[in-house]
């Protein structure tokens, strides 16, 4: 007995001291670290019988640091009990109906709304008192400002950034929890409003208490206009519920590390009770990026369009989930730091983050001789010009000083007939590093011009008639575009095409645009759009654009008639291969072009599911299938909608 008190003592002052850096956003060990410690713990506890009051197991030991207000919560705010055995699984659900969540990867926060309106936002903070944080909520695109409901309404859910809005911020940070986390904590709203959150409703403690089964309550949020965790409930295997959820968040981009399981009948999740940390009516399933061991063999330095340089580690080639991995982002300079990377050819532990982004972990001790430092490169390795370190809220990035720099030419340029910018087949990085090479290219103008070098590209080693045709006819056809590829092909900082779409639908043609920018326009006058997106819009230099507009472009303006949108009231599920439209992305942005609503998921609300592949055994088929939603082809839905 003794022993065993030594070694829960020994666990809980770890585990409370790693909790402590974690929540002061200096992680010291990774969430399987953190979690194999824990589920040590409670294993001691159960068998010894032996809880010490300040163990983690059974209370939560966040405190409340920052200068953003105290707020004490209406409802107690606790975690779950969690497990990585589905065997427990199985046991805690045993004949009970039971709905199976997403287990979001973010900070957990809960609305508040009175007579429809939103009138309090708040994070968890201990449980029981947590941090004001309305002002921020307040420009969340997809947190309703305003619902229809009448008397008070609270909603429970988690503010997370989708993996495809982290993109353009994972040079300053590790990865979207913490930067999550992070920005709606920020004290200026502008400043958290560029961030691009998303806030993902999961449970509704105040106002559908009509409603038996927590399921029900979901769907009704979703009509109420709230984004709804991805879920399932019925009769599922648990292997079919993991696969499933997996497979739906991956695809909406969702950072999640597990899978919550609650009895879905209210009444006996509240019978089951609660304890000092958790409720008793739920058990959170985690699963695991594992990681693997393999050798740092150098670092190399990638430039993006803006300058940055960031660092990619090169890795001894190791297969993880059935592909080869070679390199991992190590983002910025802070991060190499925090990780230790030191010298070449040391171990490292690699992992892919919810099975995508290849991550190092941890780098092991450094058991050989001295080997080579891996330096800081002070000049550019593309132009060798000078670099510099630039700190921003303690973030420490390289850029490259050089404004002309060929690196940035080619992201550039990469980027605005890329997938996200006008989405011209065939022009990739290496043969624009060819045709800069070659002199036919020294800005974005000089591609429309590559007609001129026809006949000498014919000849080129690696290229042939047949491939300089096929590329020169998608540089025409990309000269059709909408107003939303533009924006987003022009390249302005912090402006996506997510925000290129909202940008186009609020001004209709790049003339109005232009005017509005001219004119001094305040886009913070719009929600979620914060002072460095206004600045970031407004001193862009749009020269060289406005002529690529004047010259070559033929941009389809929005129309905006009722009559045209004639899938109003309409809910999409998109999925699968497609062939008459250039990808998902384009058919989905008609969709909303016409009044229609496009979602990652398929449920009741959905109208119709989109997929080429109507016998597929698909999750999202199935789903349908069980429904009773139709599944369309793409000449389905044309034939349907009368779609040319």
């Amino acid at each position: 007995m003794v022993m065993e008190l030594s070694k829960i003592k020994e666990l809980v002052e770890k585990l409370n001291y790693y909790t402590k850096l974690y929540d002061e956003g200096r992680p010291e060990i990774s969430d399987k670290e953190w979690d194999d410690m824990y589920f040590e713990l409670q294993k001691i506890e159960r068998e010894s019988g032996i809880y010490l009051e300040d163990s983690p197991t059974q209370r939560v030991n966040f405190q409340v640091v920052n200068k953003l207000n105290k707020v004490e919560h209406n409802h107690p705010m606790l975690s779950l009990d969690k497990t990585k055995d589905t065997n427990e699984i199985q046991k805690f659900i045993y004949n009970n109906d039971y709905i199976a969540m997403a287990k979001m990867d973010g900070l957990t926060c809960s609305l508040k709304y009175v007579n429809g309106k939103l009138v309090s936002a708040e994070t968890r903070g201990n449980g029981l008192v947590g941090e004001d944080i309305l002002h921020n909520a307040l420009q969340v695109k997809n947190i309703p400002k305003r619902i229809d409901f009448q008397d008070e309404l609270v909603v429970d859910g988690e503010i997370i950034c989708t993996y495809e809005n982290f993109k353009e911020f994972e040079s300053e940070y590790k990865n979207p929890r913490n930067f999550a986390s992070g920005s709606i904590r920020l004290l200026d709203s502008k400043e958290s409003s560029m961030r691009r959150l998303s806030f993902i409703a999961w449970d509704c403690i105040t106002g559908l208490e009509d409603i038996e089964k927590l399921s029900t309550k979901l769907l009704k949020l979703n009509t109420l206009g709230f984004t709804v965790v991805p879920f399932m409930a019925g009769e599922y295997s648990i292997d079919d519920t993991i696969s499933t959820i997996q497979s739906i968040a991956q695809e909406a981009g969702y950072p999640i590390d597990g899978i919550v399981y609650k009895y879905d009948i209210v009444s006996e999740y509240e019978a089951a009770g609660k304890t000092d940390h958790h409720f008793k009516g739920g058990l959170a399933y985690k699963f695991y990026d594992e990681e693997y061991e393999t050798t740092l063999r150098d670092v190399e330095w990638t430039m993006g369009r803006t300058g940055v340089l960031t660092p990619v580690a090169l890795l001894e080639p190791i297969n993880i989930d059935g592909s080869e991995v070679s390199r991992a982002s190590l983002h910025n300079i802070s991060i190499m730091d925090e990780l230790g990377i030191r010298y070449q050819d040391t171990k490292v532990m690699v992992y892919k983050a919810n099975m995508i982004i290849p991550q190092i972990s941890r780098v092991l001790p450094y058991e050989g001789e001295i080997a080579s430092l891996i330096n800081i490169p002070a000049v550019c390795p593309i132009c060798g010009e000078p670099t510099i370190i630039k700190g921003e809220n303690g973030v420490r990035v390289l850029y490259c000083s050089n404004p002309s720099c060929e690196g940035k030419l080619i992201n550039r340029l990469d980027h605005f007939f890329g997938k996200k910018g006008l989405d011209a087949k065939g022009l990739s990085k290496a043969t624009f590093e060819k045709l800069i090479d070659w002199g036919w290219i020294e800005n974005i103008k000089d591609v429309f011009k590559l007609k001129e070098h026809k006949k000498e590209w014919e000849k080129m080693q690696g290229f042939g008639e047949k491939s300089v045709e096929k590329i020169l006819q998608a540089i025409e056809d990309c000269k059709s575009c909408s107003l939303e590829a533009v924006i987003s092909a022009a390249g302005i900082p912090l402006i996506g095409r997510t925000v290129g779409k909202d940008l186009s639908k609020r001004f209709g043609s790049y003339t109005e645009f232009r005017e509005a920018v001219e004119s001094g326009f305040d886009f913070t006058s719009f929600g979620g759009y914060g002072w460095e997106m206004h600045k970031a819009i407004s001193d862009f230099d749009y020269s060289e654009l406005d002529y690529i507009v004047d010259n070559y472009l033929q941009i389809k303006e929005n129309k905006k008639e009722e009559n045209e949108l004639k899938l109003k009231d309409l809910t999409f599920c998109v999925t699968g291969k497609v062939h008459i439209w250039k990808n998902r992305d384009s058919l989905s942005a008609l969709i909303e072009s016409l009044g229609g609503k496009v979602t990652g998921s398929v449920s009741k609300n959905t109208n119709y599911l989109i997929n080429n592949d109507i016998n597929s055994t698909s999750a999202k088929n199935k789903k349908a299938q069980e429904l009773g939603i139709p599944i369309l082809s793409e000449e389905d839905f044309q034939k349907i909608f009368d779609i040319n």
